[in-house]
């Protein structure tokens, strides 16, 4: 987390906010069939926005205070010392480093006439969908790559493929998820004929293979496992404590009890909600005005979505004060000092130059939101997650 841009952490919440209003349909050839994972990420989606209307409404109901008013006149802090955190798993499976490294290698051609598509093989597919003998919509293609196992397909799809060969024609008589995204194709009975165009698949891991690529570095596959097992294992580590910290964070915000926002901290969110957007339509290329079309927002929807983002950092910024005032941490304290330090580090840099490029408020707000998380961590009850390993 800290070695990446300061910036980042601007631009995602912009680029979050304006994804979260309007999407354009982007409709695959494919549709048809490549839609069963979109179709729980449809429901989880609208689960999420479900959720962050109902936060919206919470932020806009909070009055707005004019002038200078109290810290402890905005906010009541709740429970932070003591709060529960479960910690993913960071368990690193021999598969998992096997398919990491598979993922690093050049998938080459299959070119035996027997060998049988495999999960993880890259397969170029031609298929055709009817339904009562009649092609549908989205459901045939003459050239389609597809990677056996990544669960892009209804049920039933890539399963069928495991086994084949090169040239091969099968038919598949499955049925569509009752839950799908195309009604029409709800719990349709349809047959899809399949051949196989090609298979492409990583080569053998091998000693040989480890030396060319780590050139000479790690000379064995087993010395190279063991490298590769102990980097995801640090990984997953990294990733974990980050989830629990954001966590952590959550925990307390809903804790806690917003009674007013001065507006001048509402108005700098939004002075800092208008500098990303202008910052993200100059990444593309384009004027803000343009922009901000582009991403389907009306000039009233653009205005909501920054006085949210406006009044979802002065929350921000009201918790962040009160846990520093709660712990007795400020700009002068050892524990501010040293995460302004290490994070100048980081970017081989020193204070001054670290501030120079990001901005005072970015590198104080993040230091101190750093802070006065380890002093939460220190006292949080934390278990261990049991099950499959965490994703990197």
């Amino acid at each position: 987390m800290k070695k990446k841009k300061l910036a980042v952490i601007l631009c995602l919440a912009v680029s979050l906010a304006l994804a979260g209003c309007s999407k354009k349909d982007s409709t695959a050839e494919t549709s048809s069939v490549s839609q069963s994972q979109e179709t729980e990420d449809s429901a989880s989606s609208s689960e999420e926005s479900s959720s962050s209307q109902e936060t919206a409404e919470k932020l806009m109901a909070i009055p707005v205070a004019e002038g200078s008013v109290e810290l402890a006149d905005c906010i009541e802090l709740g429970k932070y010392q003591g709060i529960k955190l479960e910690k993913p798993s960071v368990e690193v499976s021999e598969e998992d480093v096997v398919s990491y490294i598979q993922s690093l290698m050049e998938q080459e051609d299959v070119t035996d006439p027997q060998a049988e598509a495999q999960e993880g093989d890259t397969v170029n597919i031609a298929f055709e969908g009817t339904r009562d003998g009649e092609a549908f919509e989205g459901g045939s293609s003459d050239s389609y790559d597809l990677v056996l196992g990544s669960g892009r397909m209804i049920p039933g799809f890539e399963e069928g493929i495991i086994g084949m060969k090169l040239g091969e024609t099968k038919d598949l008589n499955l049925t569509f998820p009752d839950d799908y995204q195309e009604e029409s194709l709800r719990g349709a009975e349809v047959v899809f004929q399949v051949t196989v165009n090609s298979i492409r698949r990583a080569p053998e891991l091998t000693d040989a293979w480890v030396i060319d690529y780590t050139e000479g570095e790690y000379t064995s596959a087993e010395e190279y496992k063991a490298y590769v097992r102990e980097q995801l294992a640090a990984s997953r580590e990294n990733s974990a404590l980050y989830t629990m910290r954001q966590e952590a964070w959550s925990q307390i915000l809903e804790n806690s009890t917003f009674k007013q926002f001065p507006k001048s901290y509402v108005e700098e969110g939004e002075a800092e909600f208008d500098s990303g957007v202008e910052q993200e339509a100059q990444a593309y290329g384009m004027e803000k005005d343009a922009y901000i079309q582009e991403a389907g927002l009306t000039e009233e929807e653009y205005q909501e979505r920054r006085e949210q983002y406006g009044r979802s950092a002065a929350q921000s910024r009201l918790l962040l004060e009160a846990l520093a005032e709660a712990e007795g941490l400020s700009e002068e304290s050892p524990e501010y000092q040293a995460e302004v330090e290490e994070l100048a580090g980081n970017y081989g840099m020193d204070e001054d130059e670290l501030v120079s490029a990001y901005g005072e408020d970015v590198v104080r707000q993040y230091a101190m939101t750093q802070a006065v998380l380890d002093k939460v961590m220190e006292a949080a009850q934390i278990t261990e997650a049991s099950g499959d390993s965490a994703a990197e």
